[in-house]
C-alpha cells in the first residue's frame, strides 16, 4: 500500500514528493528492490519477501522519488511498536541534498503519532549518519557505539513492561519475531555469548543475525514469547558448525528473569543426527551452563578463551566450551 507524504523541498530547491510503502505492496515491490538491491543477498531477499508477502509485522519504506522512481529511503520493521531502524540509502548522485534528513524526520513523527516505543539501529560511531540519529533522540547502545536505541518513553519503563513476569510460551521461530527480538540481544543483561549461530556477541541487534536464521538452509530457532505484547523473552538457535564436520553448533539466551524456561526452548528443536553438538557460555552468565548441564552438555576444558563484554573492550569475561557427543 503507498500514501503519499505530501510535496517536500530539497536544499537545491527542487520539489519531490515523499511517499510511504507498506509491504506487501506488488505495485513498488521491484522499484523500492532496485533501490535497495546494493545490500546484498541476504538483505535483498528480505526486502522481496517484506514487500511481496503479508509477514504479521509492519514494514514501511520511507521513500523520496520523482514521478514513481525511488531515490532515497529509509525503513522501519517493527511488531507491537519495537523493531528495526535501517536501509537509509540515498543514490550517489542525489546526495547533499538533505534528502536523509527530510526522511528521518517524516519517519520519527509518523513513528510517534503511531504510539511507537522502540527502535533499534546500526551505524558507524560518530559518523555523519550518527550525529542524525542523535539529533532526533536516538543513544549509544553503550559508550562508543555505533549501534543506537531510541524509546518513546525512557528506555526504564520500556524495559520494565517489555520483559514483565508473566505467561509465555514456546513456539518455532518465526518472522513476527525479527523486530520484537531486538530488545533482547540489545539489552544491558548478564551475558555476552548470546547468539553463537548468528554471530551474536555482546550488545548486538538482530537486524541482519535474525534474517540469516530465517534465510540459510540448515539454522532453525525457537522462541521465548510473552503472545500478548510480543516481546521475546529467551531464543534457541541451532545449525550446522562453520568449522567443523557433522558436528553441530546450538546456543541459548534468555532475560534473567526467564531462565527457567530456557531447556524447553532448546528441547523443542528437531536437531538432526551429529556427531556432536558444540556450545559455549561466558562467566558473566552462570544461568546458561546449569541449562547446558541439564541438557546433557559437558565442560570440554578446552582452550582458554576470553570475549569482550562491551564494544570498547574494557573487560572481558571468560569463555567456557561444552559439548555433547551421539
Amino acid at each position: 500500500m503507498y500514501q503519499t507524504l505530501g510535496t517536500v523541498s530539497l536544499k537545491d530547491g527542487e520539489q519531490v514528493e515523499a511517499g510511504l510503502v507498506i509491504g506487501p505492496d506488488q505495485e513498488w515491490a521491484d522499484r523500492v528492490n532496485d533501490l535497495l538491491s546494493h545490500k546484498g543477498d541476504v538483505w535483498n531477499w528480505g526486502n522481496a519477501e517484506c514487500l511481496r508477502n503479508d509477514l504479521g509485522i509492519d514494514v514501511r519504506f520511507y521513500l523520496l522519488h520523482r514521478d514513481g522512481v525511488p531515490f532515497a529511503n529509509i525503513l522501519t520493521a517493527t511488531g507491537h511498536g519495537v523493531g528495526h531502524f535501517g536501509h537509509v540509502y540515498t543514490r550517489p548522485e542525489e546526495r547533499r541534498k538533505g534528502a536523509a534528513s527530510t526522511l528521518m524526520n517524516l519517519l520519527m513523527e509518523d513513528f510517534r503519532q503511531r504510539q511507537g516505543q522502540a527502535l533499534f539501529l546500526g551505524t558507524g560511531y560518530d559518523s555523519a549518519p550518527y550525529h542524525i540519529y542523535q539529533a532526533e533522540g536516538f543513544r549509544s547502545l553503550e559508550p562508543k557505539s555505533g549501534s543506537m536505541e531510541y524509546y518513546a518513553a525512557s528506555a526504564a519503563s520500556f524495559r520494565e513492561g517489555w520483559f514483565a513476569l508473566g505467561h509465555v510460551e514456546v513456539r518455532a521461530a518465526s518472522w513476527k519475531d525479527w523486530p520484537t527480538s531486538a530488545p533482547l540481544f540489545t539489552g544491558e543483561f548478564p551475558g555476552s555469548v548470546r547468539c553463537a549461530p548468528l554471530g551474536l556477541f555482546g550488545r548486538d541487534s538482530t537486524e541482519s543475525g535474525w534474517l540469516h536464521l530465517l534465510h540459510d538452509e540448515g539454522l532453525q530457532g525457537s522462541v521465548l514469547v510473552r503472545p500478548e505484547s510480543g516481546a521475546i523473552v529467551g531464543a534457541a538457535v541451532a545449525g550446522d558448525h562453520p568449522l567443523w564436520p557433522n558436528s553441530g553448533l546450538i546456543d541459548v539466551y534468555c532475560h534473567p528473569d526467564f531462565w527457567d524456561r530456557a531447556g524447553q526452548m532448546m528441547g523443542s528443536l528437531d536437531l538432526p543426527q551429529r556427531d556432536r553438538w558444540l556450545a559455549a557460555s561466558d562467566e558473566d552468565c552462570p544461568q546458561k551452563e546449569v541449562v547446558l548441564a541439564e541438557a546433557g552438555f559437558t565442560a570440554t576444558g578446552g582452550a582458554a578463551r576470553r570475549v569482550s563484554v562491551d564494544i570498547c573492550n574494557t573487560r572481558q569475561a571468560g569463555v567456557k566450551e561444552w559439548e555433547r557427543v551421539a
